[in-house]
């Protein structure tokens, strides 16, 4: 178990990792466009480079829209945007600051004006034309001269071609994550495929973070990432070509050594990496203003200088490592190629070794900017050729999938999900050739045919040869599919015959047999079952020519996997002990038989005559056949404990009658001692089950549930919602003489009709997919009590049928069911809806109301029922205090007005709401107007103090505010709103909330009094 629960976190782990890559590429390409770029970059510095102040430019675009001095290559940055700059630190994390750039309106200026050369410009940092396009102040310091020059450096998008490339490669990259993913779902045990797919996240994290290192070097999270991914790759690159198509031999002799050496010095190098990132964005942090501020920012910036250094000497060993990790890669596809026997493997691996070759020339290139062009090499120069070398490896990739079978991808994936996704593909193509023709029409000096007509006619051949490609597909698919039809037919008539027929075990796994040679074309095939012991299977019938043993012994491991995945393949270069066991029985495929939710049996295959694997059409076709046998099996098997609980049955069936006629004589013979004295029968005390009032509203209804609580009959409460139904039900059933028993509730407007049909009445094994086990209902789990009906108006006309039976016969039969259940239930039913008017639309038969109806209650609204307002009030309170653990004993006087005032559409459910948010709002020992929801407390009378903006000041609102003046206070009224208004400076929704009235208010006084 233990093996399975590591094979469990390590599944989750990658698929976890594959996850976040592909999260990590989306954040990547939104982050990367939406940053603005400079038409110069810096880099960090070489050791000797730190004698100068600032960040050197290593690279300047051509660029015309300068703005005073122009920038060269050697030139420090000291200052940029209004930051000091001492170190490429600074340089990246000023550019994170103008993400979210904002120029107030003196830094707007005019076309035709050069921020140079206007004096007001001298205290700004940023300005912006109309046009939107903006400029950063830079100061530079030139080599040979100590007096720093101004200039003023456009801000420029990033350039569309990097994008463009890196969001092609993102969607190529994509397909492989899926493959793999894929592949790792259904063989979670197969080493090299586990490894491909931790292969393609890791890549997919390592070309998106250094496609564009500078740019998602102003976010440390990113950068962070990258640089982890980046040393991991070429490990995980080399690891895979390791284990794949098969283990090397010294990689099974010492596992564990060769782990240690392929990620000892990408952790290293990683952790020292993430450190050094970490520590010099915390390190060129601001710490303040002060001169102790300034002394600590100059310490921080010499450690920082201090740190640049091995920061660079990191990012070299990586690449070094890198260098020769994929020299390994090479040498072991060579290898491969030399050892592998089968022709199959031998093909994938030569397909991956010519692109392997194939990179040479790019990682070649690569690494000659890496020794002699540094700063290109870091400026992103390596970007194109790695991006060759990356799609020459997916294209490798495609060729064995689709024509190597590279990993048995056609096992899992059938044909109709091929023609899907490439119906997907080519609908994406005409899409873009729309698009196309569409940009192309628009900017015609940009057309690359000249003319509109030629364009026309070549994207019209297109689609009809796209969609010529497409209907080929679909034919060559269907003459597959009906070919494979008739002998599926064939197969699921004969297992059809077996279970109807209910034969022994031998007759139906004989037909799964045959059924599975006869379409598959398999040449031998067996059926084992388990016995006591948890992993020894005996086989049970044999087919075919067969040399399987006659038992089979599971592992732990194998059994766990069993039961995860119930069909495994060969799989030639895996080596889990499952594999070894298909490899030991001859077997090409084995299928674990499910019965009652246990593996129960295993179904072995044999291979095809061609020597094919098994596509997913044939895995389908085995998996149903084999649930069919599994419910045959069981049938078998129960039939013959069936016919053994009979005989058992009918011996109890007469003891129990025995029995009874001996309980018989025993109450005749108790009921003669038994004395006629009448037992003194004490005052029963009536249950209010939590209902509180003592309004004459509320006294009425509850005497009448006392009349009514010891009879049988139905009852029918009827109230808007949230004025307390279900309690009075509970008080029905807590006065009855069915109080010992179950009170059982039901809410069948949150239901739909199957499931409260299933609910009310229960259903038996088997009735509907996933019906596993009898389960009662509602009716069965209140025998002997109450069944409370909340929202009886809601329910389908089919389930009313039901019901109607239920209360006439008290008897139903559980859904799938053939059996009479009897009940003594008695039925309390409640709604908030009009059923009359639901009986005249015909939503609800009119029958099932009188049946209900009996004896009918209409519980009060909270506006009907005033005289206890304050009672629940008080009773809600005490409950909300303790519930928040506060000292909050009453309410002010002002509250209960305001709480009678309102009519309470929400009835109790509402009120107690309003009073547990005004105690948690509540400062003090009691409640305030203040505390009460706006909608309550708008009218009520209150006198606070506004706080304003600090431009205004504050002001005191009186007892009377203006809100309700009377018509002799006109002219005050008038002269206040002025007022008003003016410590407002005319913002009238400012000056509404001032004086505490609502908006619609204050705009008609405004109106009244003409004020404007």
């Amino acid at each position: 178990m233990d093996v399975f629960r590591q094979s469990t976190i390590r599944f989750r782990m990658i698929f976890s990792l594959a996850a976040f890559s592909v999260l990590y590429g989306l954040v990547v390409l939104w982050y990367v466009p939406t940053q603005p770029a400079l038409p110069f970059n810096c880099l960090v510095s070489n050791d000797d480079q730190f004698e100068r102040p600032g960040a050197e430019i290593r690279y300047v675009a051509d660029e015309d829209r300068w703005k005073g001095n122009i920038p060269e290559v050697g030139d420090h940055i000291i200052e940029l945007g209004g930051r000091r700059i001492h170190s490429f630190v600074d340089f990246v994390r000023v550019q994170r600051e103008w993400r979210n750039l904002t120029v107030g309106s003196e830094g707007t200026i005019e076309f035709g004006l050069d921020p140079s050369e206007e004096k007001y410009a001298g205290n700004l940092s940023v300005v912006e034309y109309p046009d939107k396009s903006r400029y950063v102040k830079c100061w530079l310091l030139r080599s040979g001269d100590e007096r720093p020059l101004e200039t003023w450096v456009p801000l420029i998008p990033q350039p569309i071609s990097g994008i463009s490339m890196v969001l092609f490669w993102f969607v190529l990259q994509m397909f492989v994550v899926v493959i793999g993913g894929v592949a790792y779902w259904n063989r979670p045990f197969d080493q090299p495929v586990r490894t491909f797919f931790a292969l393609a996240s890791v890549t997919t994290f390592a070309f998106l973070g250094g496609s564009h290192w500078w740019v998602i070097a102003s976010s440390p999270f990113l950068i962070s990432v990258f640089a982890i991914s980046g040393c991991f790759l070429p490990a995980v690159l080399l690891n895979f070509f390791v284990v794949y198509p098969f283990p090397a031999r010294f990689y099974r002799r010492h596992r564990g050594a060769c782990l240690v050496a392929m990620y000892g010095i990408p952790l290293v190098v990683s952790a020292v990496l993430t450190t050094l990132i970490a520590m010099t964005w915390f390190l060129t942090a601001d710490w303040g203003t002060g001169p102790f501020a300034e002394s600590l920012e100059a310490v921080f910036r010499n450690v920082v200088r201090e740190l640049m250094p091995f920061l660079r000497r990191a990012a070299q060993v990586a690449v070094l490592f890198a260098v020769v990790c994929f020299a390994g890669c090479v040498g072991l596809l060579v290898q491969s190629v030399r050892s592998t026997r089968n022709a199959l493997e031998a093909n994938q691996v030569r397909s991956i070794l010519g692109a392997a070759l194939f990179s040479l020339i790019p990682v070649a290139y690569t690494v000659y900017l890496w020794f002699f062009h540094p700063v290109e090499f870091a400026l992103g120069w390596a970007r194109l050729p790695m991006f060759l070398a990356s799609v020459a490896f997916m294209f490798a990739y495609a060729v064995g999938i689709a024509k190597y079978k590279l990993l048995l991808v056609d096992q899992m994936v059938s044909r109709g999900v091929w023609y899907y996704s490439l119906s997907l593909a080519l609908v994406l193509m005409f899409c873009a050739l729309i698009a196309i023709g569409a940009v192309t029409a628009l900017h015609q000096d940009l057309a690359i045919f000249g003319r509109t007509i030629p364009l026309v006619l070549v994207l019209m051949i297109s689609v009809l040869v796209l969609t010529w490609t497409r209907d080929a597909l679909q034919r060559n698919l269907d003459r597959h599919f009906f070919s494979e039809k008739y002998q599926f037919d064939k197969a699921l008539k004969r297992m059809n015959s077996v279970v109807t027929g209910v034969l022994e075990p031998e007759q139906v796994s004989a037909s799964l047999l045959d059924s599975c040679r006869d379409v598959l074309h398999v040449g031998e095939a067996a059926l084992y079952l388990r016995k006591s012991e948890r992993s020894v299977f005996r086989m049970l019938i044999a087919s075919g020519r067969s040399n399987f043993p006659v038992q089979v012994v599971l592992e732990e491991e194998v059994f766990s996997a069993l039961e995860m995945n119930r069909v495994w393949q060969r799989t030639p270069h895996a080596s889990s002990p499952l594999q070894e066991l298909i490899r030991r029985l001859g077997a090409e495929a084995i299928h674990g038989l499910e019965i009652q939710g246990a593996l129960a049996g295993i179904l072995v295959l044999g291979a095809k005559p061609t020597h094919k694997s098994y596509s997913a059409e044939d895995v389908a076709f085995v998996t149903a056949m084999a649930r069919v046998a599994s419910i045959a099996l069981h049938c078998a098997t129960v039939q013959k404990d069936v016919s053994r609980l009979n005989q058992d049955l009918k011996l109890k069936i007469e003891k129990i009658s025995d029995q009874e006629r001996q309980l018989s004589a025993l109450q005749k013979e108790l009921g003669a001692m038994s004395t006629s004295t009448t037992p003194v029968t004490e005052a029963k005390t009536f249950h209010r089950a939590g209902i509180v009032g003592t309004g004459e509203a509320m006294s009425t209804l509850l005497d009448t549930v006392r009349k009514v609580a010891a009879s049988d009959s139905s009852v029918l409460i009827r109230g808007e919602s949230g004025t307390g139904k279900e309690l009075l039900a509970r008080s029905l059933h807590e006065n009855s003489l069915r109080s010992s028993g179950p009170l059982v509730s039901v809410h069948c407007a949150a239901l739909s009709p199957t499931l409260l049909e299933s609910e009310l009445f229960g259903h038996v094994k088997g009735a509907f997919t996933d019906a596993r086990e009898d389960k009662q209902g509602r009716f069965q789990l209140a025998d002997g009590g109450t069944l409370f009906l909340d929202e009886i108006g809601d329910i389908s006309l089919e389930v009313q049928v039901k019901l109607l039976r239920v209360l006439q016969e008290r008897a139903f039969e559980p859904v799938g069911g053939t059996k009479s259940v009897s009940v003594d239930v008695r039925v309390v039913a409640a709604t908030h809806r009009d059923i009359e008017q639901l009986i005249e639309d015909g939503k609800f038969r009119e029958d099932l109301f009188y049946r209900l109806n009996v004896i009918s209650l209409e519980v009060p609204p909270l506006r009907h029922r005033r005289e206890d307002l304050y009672e629940l009030s008080r009773h809600f309170l005490k409950r909300a205090a303790e519930k928040a653990s506060k000292q909050v004993v009453g309410f002010d006087d002002s509250v209960r007005k305001v709480l009678e005032r309102y009519d309470w559409p929400g009835n109790i459910r509402e009120l107690q709401n309003v009073i547990e948010r005004a105690v948690v709002l509540a400062e003090d020992r009691f409640v305030h107007v203040e505390d009460l929801p706006e909608e309550l407390s708008q009218s009520a009378p209150r006198s606070r103090s506004v706080q304003l903006p600090k431009s205004l000041g504050s002001v005191t609102v009186p007892h009377s505010s203006v809100a309700r003046r009377t018509a002799g206070d006109s002219e005050a009224e008038a002269s206040q709103l002025r007022e008003a208004l003016d410590q407002c400076q005319g913002n009238k929704a400012e000056a509404a909330r001032m004086l505490g009235m609502p908006r619609s208010t204050f705009f008609s006084k405004l109106k009244k009094y003409k004020i404007v």
